[in-house]
Protein backbone atom coordinates (compact mmCIF):
# COMPACT_ATOMS: atom_id res chain seq x y z
CA UNK A 1 0.00 0.00 0.00
CA UNK A 2 3.14 2.41 0.94
CA UNK A 3 4.67 1.28 -2.10
CA UNK A 4 1.65 2.22 -4.64
CA UNK A 5 0.77 5.63 -2.34
CA UNK A 6 4.40 6.84 -3.13
CA UNK A 7 4.04 5.76 -7.06
CA UNK A 8 0.80 7.62 -7.44
CA UNK A 9 2.62 10.77 -6.18
CA UNK A 10 3.92 12.82 -9.49
CA UNK A 11 6.94 14.72 -7.36
CA UNK A 12 8.33 11.31 -5.97
CA UNK A 13 10.59 9.17 -7.44
CA UNK A 14 11.27 5.87 -6.33
CA UNK A 15 15.07 5.32 -6.49
CA UNK A 16 16.01 2.19 -5.18
CA UNK A 17 13.94 -0.50 -2.85
CA UNK A 18 15.75 -3.21 -0.78
CA UNK A 19 14.58 -6.05 1.27
CA UNK A 20 17.45 -6.48 3.86
CA UNK A 21 18.45 -4.13 6.52
CA UNK A 22 22.72 -4.70 4.92
CA UNK A 23 21.52 -3.23 1.45
CA UNK A 24 20.42 0.21 2.87
CA UNK A 25 23.97 1.82 2.61
CA UNK A 26 24.82 0.75 -0.29
CA UNK A 27 21.86 1.45 -1.90
CA UNK A 28 21.95 4.89 -0.48
CA UNK A 29 25.64 5.63 -1.38
CA UNK A 30 24.00 4.62 -5.04
CA UNK A 31 21.28 6.34 -5.50
CA UNK A 32 21.90 9.63 -3.02
CA UNK A 33 18.11 9.90 -2.08
CA UNK A 34 16.73 13.28 -0.53
CA UNK A 35 14.57 10.80 1.51
CA UNK A 36 14.97 6.94 3.27
CA UNK A 37 12.03 5.35 4.10
CA UNK A 38 13.21 2.58 7.00
CA UNK A 39 11.16 -0.09 9.21
CA UNK A 40 10.83 1.30 12.80
CA UNK A 41 11.16 -1.45 15.41
CA UNK A 42 8.53 -2.95 17.71
CA UNK A 43 10.84 -0.84 19.92
CA UNK A 44 9.83 2.22 18.46
CA UNK A 45 13.39 3.15 17.79
CA UNK A 46 14.49 3.43 14.18
CA UNK A 47 16.80 1.10 13.20
CA UNK A 48 20.48 1.81 14.19
CA UNK A 49 21.56 2.86 10.62
CA UNK A 50 19.95 5.80 10.69
CA UNK A 51 22.74 7.87 12.70
CA UNK A 52 25.50 6.13 10.21
CA UNK A 53 23.97 7.42 7.19
CA UNK A 54 22.77 10.45 8.55
CA UNK A 55 26.86 11.27 9.40
CA UNK A 56 27.51 10.34 5.61
CA UNK A 57 24.47 12.59 4.05
CA UNK A 58 23.52 14.65 6.17
CA UNK A 59 20.85 15.88 3.65
CA UNK A 60 19.15 12.88 3.87
CA UNK A 61 15.59 12.58 5.36
CA UNK A 62 14.87 9.53 7.04
CA UNK A 63 11.20 8.27 7.49
CA UNK A 64 10.68 5.64 10.05
CA UNK A 65 7.33 3.50 9.91
CA UNK A 66 6.08 0.66 12.12
CA UNK A 67 4.39 -2.22 10.87
CA UNK A 68 0.70 -1.76 13.04
CA UNK A 69 1.64 1.13 14.48
CA UNK A 70 -0.17 4.77 14.46
CA UNK A 71 3.33 6.40 14.73
CA UNK A 72 6.00 7.77 12.14
CA UNK A 73 9.26 8.99 12.84
CA UNK A 74 11.50 11.83 10.81
CA UNK A 75 14.98 11.88 11.71
CA UNK A 76 17.22 14.37 9.80
CA UNK A 77 20.74 16.15 10.81
CA UNK A 78 20.74 19.53 12.04
CA UNK A 79 22.84 21.98 10.50
CA UNK A 80 25.00 22.13 13.36
CA UNK A 81 25.52 17.87 13.45
CA UNK A 82 22.48 17.21 15.76
CA UNK A 83 20.29 13.95 15.05
CA UNK A 84 17.14 15.50 15.33
CA UNK A 85 13.76 13.31 15.37
CA UNK A 86 9.85 14.28 15.45
CA UNK A 87 6.64 12.08 15.13
CA UNK A 88 3.62 12.46 12.77
CA UNK A 89 0.47 10.03 12.77
CA UNK A 90 0.71 7.48 10.23
CA UNK A 91 -1.42 8.44 7.94
CA UNK A 92 -1.38 8.87 4.38
CA UNK A 93 -1.49 12.14 4.18
CA UNK A 94 0.89 12.56 6.98
CA UNK A 95 3.12 10.36 5.01
CA UNK A 96 3.18 12.45 2.52
CA UNK A 97 3.56 15.53 4.48
CA UNK A 98 7.01 13.97 5.93
CA UNK A 99 8.38 12.84 1.84
CA UNK A 100 7.38 16.09 0.82
CA UNK A 101 9.29 17.96 3.33
CA UNK A 102 12.41 15.88 3.10
CA UNK A 103 12.66 16.60 -0.52
CA UNK A 104 12.71 21.01 0.48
Amino acid sequence: MLYDTIREEPDIEVVGDVSEENAIVPATERTNPDCLIVPLEKSGKAIPICTAILAKRPHVRIVAIGEGTDVVEIYWMSEEGDLRRTYTTASRDAILRALHFSAS
